[in-house]
């Protein structure tokens, strides 16, 4: 088999491995997506309560990206206050570990009955909600699916020492390794899946152990840069840069330490593939334990960094997007405050509009301006609403593929 046929099936695999991903996202949304959004706002008071809540609503959404941008929706839009927020996306980071953890187990054989129990479920349930479930079934499955074939595309590499040889001096440096495993969970806006795919190219002992807990690092801090990205508000980014940060600190804690982490788990666990998702979620674990108590003094510094600014009458907009369309409870909820804003420059318009009619200097202008802001901010709620689904908001329809 030659390289570039082995490169097409490794990208083949892996996209299918993220399509499955996103089904069960998807399906989940679509069937609980309103429940389990209640269920995350109810769960903010306090901050442990807050964390074990981004915790179920990640292993439930199969997303940590999904559940973060929950949480920066909900302090965006003064909701919650920031601690509880930080504590969901504590609690997320977790979860994410645990579906990695779940998923390393050897349980391949039950692909094609998930795909089949998967399929007869989307074409003979009668209303939305089966047709979702079959939806996850079969996600779940084609994720199962992917890495048998990630697993069994990746064995010839095991009897090519050059390759071996080249990816170890390339990946010599943890820095690097690190560098490289972030790029690629934000580009696939998915830490489960390059945290997977790093097992299994660690179970066919193509790179070593110790490069392989780094790529996870860098996974880990991939990951948190989506919410961060996707979020256009300070608020929200507030909750997304704290993330940033505490994954950030546990990674420069971390990388000293990897060899006496690969060489510890590889004595305990035995198996390269098990010690790669138990050092995730040992990671998560303790940056949720050491994270909790410290999240008063974050919530502090992410404010100092990001303040507060005055919105001037000649800012633009802020720009709806980032993927948020994929989520569409989080989508109107968002689409509703930019409307609320556009009220509130409305109310500007005509205050201004009794200034000018006793003859104020520069009211006329302002006017001008907020009508201007008034035409953009609508014809970007506009677009934004056009790239939703509508059968994924009716309750009678049903999701297309």
């Amino acid at each position: 088999m030659t390289g570039t046929i082995v490169l097409l099936d490794l990208a083949g695999w892996v996209a299918l491995l993220l399509w499955g991903i996103h089904m069960i996202r998807t399906g989940v949304q679509r069937a609980y997506g309103a429940d389990l959004k209640r269920v995350l706002g109810a769960s903010l008071g306090r901050p442990l309560k807050a964390l074990l809540a981004g915790l179920g609503v990640t292993m439930v959404l199969q997303s940590s990206t999904a559940t973060g941008l929950m949480a920066t929706s909900f302090a965006a839009g003064g909701l919650v206050e920031r601690v509880p927020a930080l504590a969901v996306m504590l609690g997320a980071n977790v979860g994410t570990a645990l579906i990695v953890k779940a998923l390393s187990f050897d349980v391949a054989k039950a692909a094609p009955i998930l795909v089949l129990v998967g399929a007869v479920a989307f074409r003979r349930a009668g209303g939305p909600k089966g047709r979702a479930l079959g939806r996850i079934a079969i996600g779940l499955g084609l994720v199962l699916l992917a890495l048998i074939q990630l697993v069994a595309t990746l064995e010839p590499f095991t009897s090519a020492p050059g390759l071996q040889a080249v990816l170890r001096a390339v990946l010599a440096d943890a820095v690097i390794a690190l560098l490289l495993g972030a790029i690629l969970a934000w580009a696939a806006h998915s830490s489960v899946a390059v945290v997977l795919l790093v097992a299994a190219v660690a179970q066919q002992g193509i790179v070593p152990i110790e490069t392989a807990l780094a790529l996870v690092l860098g996974a880990n801090l991939g990951s948190s840069l989506n919410p961060l990205l996707a979020s256009r508000e300070a608020a929200g980014r507030r909750v997304a840069l704290g993330n940033l940060l505490v994954r950030l600190v546990g990674c420069v804690a971390a990388l000293p330490s990897l060899s006496w982490s690969a060489e510890n788990l590889t004595s305990v666990v035995g198996a390269s593939r098990d010690a790669v998702a138990d050092f995730h979620v040992l990671f998560n674990l303790a940056l949720a334990a050491v994270g909790l108590p410290l999240l008063r003094p974050l919530s502090v510094l992410v404010g100092g960094l990001l303040p507060d600014r005055t919105v001037a009458a000649t800012e633009p907009p802020l720009r709806l997007g980032g993927g948020l369309a994929e989520t569409p409870s989080i989508a109107l909820g968002l689409a509703a405050r930019h409307a609320l804003r556009m009220a509130d420059r409305l109310e500007v318009m005509l205050t201004d509009s009794t200034h000018l009619l006793s003859g104020e200097e520069g009211s006329q202008e302002r006017i001008r301006l907020a009508e201007r802001d008034i035409d953009t901010r609508g014809a970007e709620i506009q677009r934004f609403l056009a790239k939703l689904d509508p059968k994924s908001l009716s309750s009678a329809g049903s999701p297309p593929w």
